[in-house]
């Protein structure tokens, strides 16, 4: 079941609406892979692993201008804003609030739009399956705390900590016991930022070392963190399937 939109679409923070009118099909969610293994002598097949891929989303464009000869101007300014050198949001107009990390893909057949044939396709390919949503932040101190993720899928935390003088600065899931603890001294001085979805830690701008029991965590629903010393900002971004 697809659902189908006429309306605006937004791509790369372009609003495609001032030049084409869209019309976006769209599955209810990304394609789940699953993957099953024969085992000789029994009937059927094992489960063994699930997980969601990628997909390509369909855009349906046509002129808005009643006369056609506008058909190259078009086709030039609407190339400008679909380029991208990698992905970048995409808006859908039933869910404004959310976005798509997506990249045009394929032939565009831009110059399908012409006087014979006013309308064409436009294929964008959603390498993340998951939507993201509203950015949020909390301000922490030294101690155990509570935060609420937001959304249904997990999500990266990104943290700017100012932490006391000292050793072993630490940010732990308490739910969890992962934890990710610097193995250098820091000073009152000093700024900590730790990015979990790229697995780094900088200290006053340089690669800073963990221990070798750090384990970078994503946070999912309601939990409890623990941090170290001194305070620091955690701010990341709602995901939804």
């Amino acid at each position: 079941m697809k659902r189908a939109q006429t309306d605006r679409v937004i791509f790369n923070g372009h609003d495609l609406s001032a030049l084409v009118s869209c019309k976006v099909n769209r599955p209810i969610m990304a394609p789940v892979n699953a993957n099953f293994e024969s085992v000789s002598g029994r009937h059927g097949e094992l489960f063994k692993s699930a997980f969601f891929g990628g997909y390509d989303l369909p855009v349906d464009i046509w002129l808005r201008s009643d006369d056609r000869r506008d058909a190259a101007t078009v086709r030039h300014a609407l190339a400008e804003l679909l380029c991208t050198d990698e992905p970048a949001p995409l808006v859908l107009p039933d869910d404004p609030t959310r976005y798509l990390l997506a990249i045009v893909s394929g032939s565009t057949d831009l110059g399908e739009i012409t006087d014979a044939c006013p309308s064409t396709t436009v294929t964008f390919h959603v390498g993340d399956p998951f939507y993201y949503g509203n950015k949020r932040r909390v301000n922490a101190q030294s101690g155990e705390f509570g935060i609420n993720a937001g959304g249904n899928r997990p999500a990266a935390l990104t943290i700017t900590a100012h932490p006391e003088s000292g050793a072993a600065w630490f940010i732990r899931n308490l739910d969890t016991g992962e934890k990710v603890q610097l193995d250098m001294d820091v000073s009152e001085d000093s700024v900590v930022r730790v990015d979990m979805a790229l697995e780094r830690v900088t200290v006053n701008g340089h690669e800073a070392p963990v221990t070798l029991d750090s384990d970078f965590f994503e946070i999912n629903g309601r939990m409890k963190l623990q941090l170290s010393s001194g305070s620091a900002l955690l701010e990341w971004r709602e995901r939804w399937l």
